[in-house]
């Protein structure tokens, strides 16, 4: 089970994909985080533009900004990235073939160009001209084919295992071209490899000491976990920086890090307290996601009872108040799931003939007495989620309405891994609060279900082939229409329970302008910086 909230970037991955499975050696990095501090795993990177973006004229060039959040950054390698604030480095310091721009689509980075061959299972991308490192080193199709392979290797630990997971191989084709050959074919690879960074591996080594980047800033000091601070970086192949530097500073908690915005010590605070957020908006800009990558995901066993009756798990959907929880647990910040399925209904990939599972008592009982269900337990986690605890408790009275006990049990998180993960364990009669955070593609947001992947342990073949189908297909119009397949299974069967799409959002000064945040709430600063005086 993997709370990836103020942990996780993200995208479930190999366990642990900004968003996703739980990677027990990634724990310490999750238990240091904020509650509801979510994100990416992993974030993702830029997938859609901001509802809200306040001030939104160009950036003067100077000036030095401090963002901060409840969460640190402990260490700088962007394969290693086991939390969702450090994923807001990846645009900062480095840089890819592709990169995703503010409407999700993939958009030219190192690359300038590219195209498939042998349909759809072999990509090429041609490299811009005179590409360098910070430290001064050219930059070749070479680098970027031995990134590649570091990524692929077994030997990596990261969180984009999953989305590279149709990649057999990486080589270069002279100094500027670098072809992908793939397992079988896959028509998203330019926005999937968005996250995968162009390294100096030579370097690796030294990589939190003096980091060798690509982005529009690089180091200038770096306490782990305390504070980053970052400069424009002159080698930059893009457009440069408006900052002259950059701070990043953790604070104590939740509670510190509003205060320090509020008294200016701050000029952003990423992820903001949803109990905090109304009361901000009157003094700062609120920047949010215009279509939200992070939902909830509370998971029961399926293979277990009284789960592995679809009638139980249909009747818990109807039992769930969930405009009740959005409100009280989630402080209105984000979407209420009527359908119960990942993808937020403003989604543009959302379709599909989906039952409305809108709290119905009545509906719930029936089916509940029809699987024979009276009892149940929520097993949540002490002194941290704050929501999830608010959501147990309406959940609890609304079950009791309906002659269904629920018993309320809460353990410390790191008692976790060992009773839900890997996926395939039992744990007959629980349901296990989680969440995942993903950049907005279904292929992201859905890849959390496949089979091995869910401790909730669904293994459907029809969905796992309805997925690689619809990975193989370049026509989106086509491709939508096998998304909607994807999410209908998923509606009916209902392996996981999605009461909310939550919201992550990032609180500014008046004075900053060009700040946005992806899908999965991650800050992108690169053209962040203080607007002109009027």
């Amino acid at each position: 089970m993997t709370p990836t909230g103020a942990g996780m970037h993200c995208r479930a991955l190999p366990s642990f994909t900004r968003g996703g499975v739980f990677v027990s050696k990634f724990l310490v990095a999750i238990l240091a985080c904020a509650a509801l501090a979510v994100s990416a795993c992993g974030g993702s990177q830029g997938n859609n533009g901001p509802a809200n973006t306040g001030n939104t004229a160009k950036a003067r060039k100077g000036g030095k900004m401090t963002l901060g959040a409840a969460s640190g950054i402990p260490q700088l390698n962007p394969a290693a990235a086991g939390t969702a604030f450090e994923i807001t480095l990846n645009t900062l310091l480095w840089d890819g073939l592709t990169k995703l721009d503010q409407s999700g689509e993939a958009a030219p980075d190192l690359a300038t160009s590219w195209q498939a061959s042998n349909g759809n299972k072999t990509w090429t991308f041609k490299l811009a001209p005179n590409l360098k490192f910070s430290n001064g080193k050219a930059l070749t199709a070479r680098d970027a084919a031995k990134s590649f392979q570091y990524y692929l290797d077994p030997e990596t630990t990261t969180q984009f295992k999953q989305q590279l997971a149709s990649i057999k191989s990486a080589q270069a084709v002279g100094s500027d071209q670098v072809q992908l050959n793939l397992k079988t074919p896959n028509a998203l690879v330019p926005k999937l490899i968005a996250d995968v960074k162009v390294l100096d591996l030579s370097t690796l080594k030294s990589i939190n000491k003096d980091p060798v980047v690509t982005g529009p800033f690089k180091v200038k000091s770096f306490i782990p976990d305390q504070r980053l601070t970052l400069v424009r970086n002159d080698n930059f192949h893009g457009t440069p920086a408006p900052l002259d530097e950059l701070d990043i500073v953790r604070a104590s908690d939740a509670t510190a890090a509003v205060t320090s915005l509020r008294s200016g010590d701050l000029d952003a605070l990423w992820s903001a307290p949803p109990s905090d957020v109304a009361s901000l908006r009157s003094q700062f800009n609120i920047v949010e996601p215009k279509i939200n990558g992070q939902y909830v995901s509370w998971e029961v066993d399926m293979t277990s009872p009284p789960f592995n009756d679809v009638r139980a798990r249909q009747a818990l959907a109807y039992a769930i108040d969930r405009n009740a929880i959005f409100k009280a647990a989630y402080y209105g910040q984000g979407d209420v799931s009527k359908t119960n399925t990942p993808l937020a209904e403003n989604n543009p990939w959302f379709g599909g003939k989906l039952t409305n599972y809108s709290y119905n008592p009545g509906k719930a009982k029936q089916l509940f007495q029809a699987a024979g269900v009276k009892q149940l337990t929520w097993w949540g986690v002490s002194d941290q989620y704050p929501e999830w605890n608010t959501s147990a408790q309406i959940l609890q009275e609304s079950l009791k309405k309906i002659g269904v006990t629920m018993k309320i049990v809460n353990r410390d998180l790191s008692t976790w891994p060992n009773k839900f993960y890997p996926a395939g364990k039992k744990f007959p009669g629980l349901i296990v609060p989680n969440f995942q955070t993903y950049n907005s593609d279904p292929s992201l947001q859905l890849s959390f279900l496949l089979p091995g992947r869910c401790e909730c342990n669904w293994n459907s073949k029809q969905f796992q082939a309805t997925y690689d189908r619809s990975l193989s297909i370049s026509d989106k119009a086509q491709r939508k229409a096998e998304w909607a397949k994807a999410q209908e299974l998923i509606n009916k069967d209902v392996p996981i329970y999605v009461p909310v799409q939550s919201a992550v959002v990032t609180a500014t000064s008046k004075k900053m302008t060009g700040l946005w945040v992806d899908a999965s709430g991650t800050p992108h600063l690169e053209q962040a910086g203080f607007a002109a005086a009027a």
